[in-house]
């Protein structure tokens, strides 16, 4: 009688924990999906806003410019992109990563290094940069182009400001605070350089292209100070006040590939634009700027998620459930199709009317939105997969993805841009865009197991 009530009891104990456990995975797993579905609205509404921003602030400077003009000014800024992967040395990917991971194992002396570490250096790297860029545009640009001379030198201040900012909303995102961590830069600067532009215009003040980025530099500078608030506002305590302590061979050993990886796709994203300027001229740059910001519309959903995601993907990679991890990529990368679906459709039955809101002159990006709109339908199919990669510690294999793209992509520049200008552009940029998807899809298959597409399983 005693042994079969203790086998009851024990029985009864099991039970208990089993159910006691299958509700604690379902309350994290609700609380994970909660979270991520709460950021990514956030974000999601964040992006809408400054995607309405930005091209309020393209038309501001479109139709007071003209093509040449927006086109000197995307040239200048496409310059300053190119310097803030160097200037920021792959240290972005690193702090996103690595404080999410120091926070779930309780290192807070290794979080507070890091991110003091990261600022000084990165600070050292722009001031250097900076200085470097300004006196090689001083001497080779002729000093009858005044006008693009100061342009570039005025772009040149904000690299500081820039590079900073992208290590703070890196910080942000690994501490959760991911939606507030990007409203400086999503809305206070592109709210202060519409005021400003607005401003002059309605004052009848003439606009020329180096007011303008004048412009920019400082709504750029005021949102990195509202940034830098936030983060000591939001920044846990434990951080804050434990002592600091450092491990920069580390740092940098994870940072050099995050760095390679940074460089490549600003090649991916500006070797079109820097191509194109140097090869043809200021118009077409301006006409293609406007058609690639139309197409990148259609991910900037993917965007989104990319951003409530990242420390999603390292506390569960580190955490070795690979089952949640499949099902929250999957998911994110159907709801991220869905959505881009639509734009995609929008844009390449009425790139013609939306290119017109721009000036006549710029419906001859028409078949370069279109082509454009269908490569980054393909990106949205495959996912959030470099971020994967990157975030699960296998930042080696998106460098190798990205190289070989990044290569195909100045292949084909060279090749199509003297033939077909502008669609040549966009061409190069859709089929590097695609072909380094495909080459990180079968990367993130082979080393995690996980499909990243739209085909991947939920169960």
């Amino acid at each position: 009688m005693y042994q079969h009530i203790l086998t009851a009891a024990t029985r009864l104990k099991q039970h208990l924990l089993n159910s006691g456990q299958k509700l604690i995975r379902k309350t994290q797993s609700d609380s994970l999906q909660g979270f991520i579905a709460r950021v990514a609205a956030g974000t999601f509404g964040i992006k809408v806003a400054n995607a309405f921003l930005a091209y309020a602030i393209s038309l501001l400077l479109a139709r007071i410019l003209g093509a040449e003009g927006f086109g000197s000014y995307a040239y200048a800024l496409a310059w300053v992109s190119l310097l803030l992967i160097p200037a920021v040395l792959g240290l972005e990917g690193v702090i996103t990563r690595e404080v999410a991971v120091y926070q779930t194992k309780s290192n807070w002396s290794l979080a507070h290094g890091l991110l003091r570490w990261a600022n000084q250096v990165v600070l050292l790297s722009a001031l250097i940069l900076g200085i470097l860029a300004a006196v090689v545009i001083w001497v080779l640009t002729p000093t009858s182009d005044s006008q693009t001379l100061f342009t570039f030198l005025i772009a040149i201040i904000s690299l500081p400001f820039a590079a900073l900012a992208r290590l703070r909303q890196s910080a942000m995102q690994a501490i959760q605070r991911i939606v507030i961590g990007q409203v400086p830069e999503m809305l206070v600067r592109p709210i202060l350089l519409i005021i400003l532009l607005g401003g002059l215009s309605l004052l009848g003040i003439s606009l020329s292209t180096p007011w303008a980025m004048g412009m920019n530099t400082a709504a750029t500078g005021i949102a990195f100070l509202v940034g830098a608030y936030l983060l000591d506002r939001y920044l846990p305590e434990n951080i804050k006040h434990t002592p600091a302590e450092y491990r920069p061979l580390l740092w940098l050993r994870s940072a050099l590939p995050m760095l390679l990886i940074g460089s490549l796709y600003i090649v991916n994203n500006q070797t079109d634009t820097v191509m194109l300027g140097a090869m043809k001229d200021s118009e077409a740059v301006g006409i293609y700027t406007v058609a690639n910001r139309g197409a990148s519309l259609i991910t900037f959903v993917l965007v989104a998620f990319n951003t409530s995601l990242a420390p999603t993907f390292a506390s569960l990679y580190a955490q070795g459930d690979k089952r949640r991890l499949q099902r929250v990529v999957t998911k994110g990368c159907r709801m991220v199709l869905l959505a881009a679906l639509p734009i995609a459709f929008a844009l390449i039955a009425f790139g013609y009317w939306f290119l017109l809101l721009f000036g006549a002159e710029f419906v001859q990006g028409q078949t370069a939105l279109t082509i454009l709109s269908f490569g980054q339908l393909a990106n949205a199919a495959t996912g959030s997969v470099a971020l994967l990669l990157i975030m699960t510690g296998h930042e080696r294999d998106t460098a190798i993805g990205i190289s070989a793209s990044a290569l195909l992509n100045i292949i084909l520049n060279a090749i199509l841009i003297p033939q077909w200008g502008v669609e040549g552009a966009a061409t190069a940029t859709a089929t590097s865009t695609f072909f380094w998807n495909i080459i990180l899809v079968v990367f993130a298959q082979k080393r995690l197991q996980i499909n990243s597409t739209v085909l991947g399983k939920l169960n």
